[in-house]
């Protein structure tokens, strides 16, 4: 199984050039044959504080993202921000090479004005059983006995975190792995840039390999 990480320059507000960059970075990533691409939380719309007018293109992103991956035969994961009803769930979506739906995350670490989820689910590939996570979920208690129950061979983990401190550091990684190694399952973790970054975790924790800024990290497990 081969794995692009796809950290994501991201404009708050500007569809288009986040398509025009997703597109390009995507076009960056089949330079590693991947058979999955992972791209970070609500990568093509961004989010500003309370600012939900990105959900009104998820049909439209959807549609984008599916023709994409039916195209080039591969597995995509995004986050997206999605509407129901009368709030909005920060998502993340696993399309298969034939550009289907297999996979929803509904985050659940979100403060008010968001709708949040209230399972993990897992979709059946090839590779194992994938589940999706988002961002602040890596240390929800409540997705630690999800986990547990479900059983995934692999989580992915689209990140959009930017510390006030700056940059990432090693606490932060270290915090990361800790989280993992109660898990109990390889973990795939992608940041939208600034200050950008991707991780690889084994089940105990244990980075196996990552990369800095805009750097795309593959990875073949």
């Amino acid at each position: 199984m081969r794995v692009a990480l796809i950290p994501m320059n991201v404009e708050a507000g500007n569809f288009e050039a986040n398509w025009q960059e997703f597109k390009r970075r995507f076009e960056e990533a089949l330079e590693h044959s991947p058979d999955i691409m992972v791209f970070p939380e609500y990568c093509l719309t961004g989010f500003d504080e309370w600012d939900f007018s990105g959900a009104k293109l998820y049909d439209e992103i959807v549609n984008r993202v599916s023709t994409l991956a039916k195209e080039n035969s591969v597995y995509v994961i995004l986050g997206l921000l999605e509407p129901y009803k009368r709030c909005v769930y920060n998502s993340a979506l696993l399309f298969n090479r034939g550009g289907e739906v297999i996979l929803k995350h509904r985050k659940f670490q979100e403060p008010m004005k968001f709708c949040t989820g209230n399972t993990v689910k897992t979709a059946k590939t090839e590779f194992g059983k994938f589940a999706i996570i988002i961002c602040g979920d890596l240390y929800n208690k409540r997705i630690l006995k999800w986990v547990k129950l479900k059983k995934p061979d692999y989580i992915f983990v689209p990140m959009e975190y930017s510390p006030d401190y700056g940059k990432l550091n090693e606490e932060d990684v270290e915090a990361m792995g800790k989280r993992v190694k109660l898990l109990s399952t390889k973990t795939f973790i992608v940041n939208s840039y600034p200050p950008g970054g991707a991780w690889v975790f084994d089940e105990e924790g244990k980075l196996l390999t990552s990369s800095k800024g805009k750097e795309i990290l593959g990875v073949k497990i």
